[in-house]
């Protein structure tokens, strides 16, 4: 495609980026890799392992994870239409990054994003959610630059500061050690500080580094571009969060992640890559159990596994 695939930025937005949510307007619809054709392709093509299958509540609540299944032996084309008329969030991871005929857009767009931003990309994955209406993604944060690129459908996505109130620095060692999944603790007062973005075609949305937030899809199948990249500002954070978290747990310290001042963040870098191969730290969590496997004839479009049927009922009102 030789169209410029992301809209200049306004002076406000490329003020903005990096120290608060912003809006983006692109035109990757208009690649047709996004159309259920396509799309039934690349699920056919993509190694499954690097398929993410799940499901949720209708509007899921923000502290609720997911539940893992699988779509063994299903064309891409039954898989989109049990997203279509079910209950299911597939992540296929790498997708854009990884499969050619993606890759040849997902370069060019992000070398326009950071022409646009002024950004230094170390490295930059990128994938492809597709979803069911209604669904979602639990309150949780990210160790990278993180944004979605909005391609199909309409979602909102409920972006929160990364403050000492919704992402408490011992929260985020416990991701970044790997003691947990990305999830946070949540309480209902962190609404008062969220910030909710309504995504429609042809929309994205990026928010400032290790920002929570969460998804709720509209009455829509919805497709997304989720990108995750490290820039140099992204790595000597987590070198600080890492290297006190290591303190914490090892010496019993209490350090300040946050109050580090950034002449000393490459310290803490090299400390970090350091500990990496001294310290043992746990075991990553495992992978979700798969409860269930995709099925066009049972409810939702799926059929739970013996013994692994939700102990609360799924259906959840608006």
């Amino acid at each position: 495609m030789t169209l410029p695939l992301l809209h200049p930025l306004t002076a406000d937005a490329k003020r903005r980026h990096g120290r608060e949510p912003v809006v983006l307007l692109h035109r990757l619809a208009e690649t047709g890799l996004f159309t259920d054709e396509a799309l039934a392709r690349l699920i056919d093509r993509h190694p499954r392992e690097l398929i993410d299958v799940l499901t949720m509540k209708r509007n899921p609540p923000p502290d609720e994870r997911w539940i893992a299944g699988e779509a063994k032996g299903m064309s891409g084309k039954d898989l989109m239409e049990a997203v279509r008329r079910g209950r299911l969030w597939l992540n296929l991871r790498r997708a854009m990054s990884a499969d050619v005929e993606y890759r040849a857009v997902f370069e060019p767009l992000l070398a326009e994003f950071a022409k646009e931003t002024r950004s230094t990309i170390l490295s930059a994955v990128g994938g492809i959610l597709i979803s069911s209406p209604r669904c979602g993604i639990f309150y949780h944060c990210d160790p990278t630059e993180t944004m979605l690129w909005h391609v199909r459908g309409k979602k909102t996505i409920y972006l929160y500061p990364p403050d000492d109130t919704h992402l408490p620095e011992q929260a985020y060692e416990a991701a970044i050690l790997k003691e947990t999944l990305n999830d946070l603790p949540y309480r209902p007062e962190f609404e008062a500080g969220a910030k909710p973005v309504v995504l429609e075609p042809g929309m994205a949305a990026t928010w400032p580094l290790h920002g929570p937030h969460r998804v709720v899809n509209h009455d829509s199948l919805n497709v997304s571009v989720t990108i995750e990249y490290s820039t140099a500002r992204s790595k000597l954070a987590n070198g600080v969060f890492f290297t006190n978290g290591v303190l914490r747990r090892k010496l019993g310290l209490n350090p300040r992640s946050r109050t580090v001042p950034t002449v000393l963040k490459p310290a803490y870098w090299l400390a970090s890559k350091l500990l990496q191969r001294l310290v043992p730290l746990p075991d990553a969590p495992r992978n979700h159990v798969r409860a269930f496997d995709v099925d066009l004839k049972a409810p939702d479009c799926i059929a739970w596994r013996p013994g692994l049927e939700p102990a609360e009922p799924m259906d959840r009102a608006a």
